[in-house]
C-alpha cells in the first residue's frame, strides 16, 4: 500500500526514477521559494526565484526576492553574486562540491545517485494537501552537506520540495511551485557578466597564493 514503509531497495528505485525524469531532460526551468535556517546565529531567511538548469553542473539561480541575486555555473565556472548582502563584490571558484549556495540538482542528487547516497524512507508527509513520499539522502563520501532530504509524488517520482542540510547545520529548503522539462533555454542563461564597479574575489588564484 502508498502508506507501508518502503525497504531501502525501494527508496533508491523511486529515487532513480526521480533521477530519470530530470537528467533525460534537454532543459529544466523552475520557480521556486527558499528558506535557510542558520542554528549558528538563529536566524532564518527566505527567498525566492527561478532556477534553470541544462546538464550536470550547468545551472542558474535567479532571484527575485531578494533581486538581482544571482549564483551561475557554466560547468567550469561558479559565480556568486548576492548584492543583497554583499554589495559590489562577487565570488569565483571552480565548480566543485560544497560550493556555498549552489544547488546543482542534476549533478548533486540526480546523477547515478545510488552511487552516491545510502536512501533511507521518510515517510509519507503532507504537502500542500498532497500526500509526498520522503526520501532521506546521506552522502557516502562527502559532499559538501550531510545529508539531504526530497518530498516526490509516490506515483510519478516527479520532485515537490528539497531539504539540505550542511555540515554546519544551516539547512535550506526549497519548495518548486513548479518544474517544467525539455524546455529550450537562451544560450546566455548561465553566462555571467561582471557588473561595472564589481570586484571579482576569485577563491581559485587565492587558494595558489596561499
Amino acid at each position: 500500500s502508498p502508506a507501508a514503509a518502503l525497504t531501502p531497495a525501494s527508496a533508491a528505485a523511486l529515487l532513480e526514477r526521480t533521477a530519470g525524469l530530470y537528467t533525460g531532460s534537454r532543459g529544466l526551468r523552475a520557480e521556486f521559494t527558499q528558506r535557510v535556517k542558520n542554528p549558528i546565529t538563529s536566524s532564518e531567511t527566505a527567498s525566492a526565484g527561478s532556477y534553470l538548469q541544462r546538464g550536470p553542473g550547468v545551472f542558474s539561480v535567479n532571484f527575485s526576492q531578494p533581486a538581482n541575486d544571482r549564483i551561475v555555473s557554466d560547468g567550469k565556472t561558479l559565480w556568486v553574486y548576492v548584492p543583497s548582502a554583499t554589495p559590489n563584490q562577487v565570488i569565483k571558484m571552480p565548480v566543485g562540491p560544497g560550493a556555498p549556495g549552489g544547488i546543482d540538482l542534476v549533478g548533486q542528487f540526480f546523477t547515478s545517485p545510488s552511487r552516491k547516497f545510502t536512501v533511507t524512507d521518510g515517510g509519507l508527509s503532507p504537502l500542500a494537501g498532497t500526500s509526498l513520499r520522503k526520501l532521506v539522502l546521506v552522502p557516502k563520501s562527502d559532499m559538501g552537506f550531510s545529508r539531504a532530504v526530497l518530498w516526490v509524488v509516490p506515483a510519478s517520482g516527479m520532485l515537490k520540495q528539497l531539504e539540505v542540510t550542511e555540515h554546519s547545520g544551516v539547512m535550506r529548503t526549497l519548495s518548486f511551485t513548479t518544474i517544467t522539462r525539455g524546455v529550450t533555454l537562451a544560450a546566455d542563461a548561465f553566462s555571467f557578466s561582471v557588473p561595472r564597479g564589481v570586484t571579482v574575489v576569485d577563491q581559485a588564484a587565492m587558494m595558489k597564493g596561499m
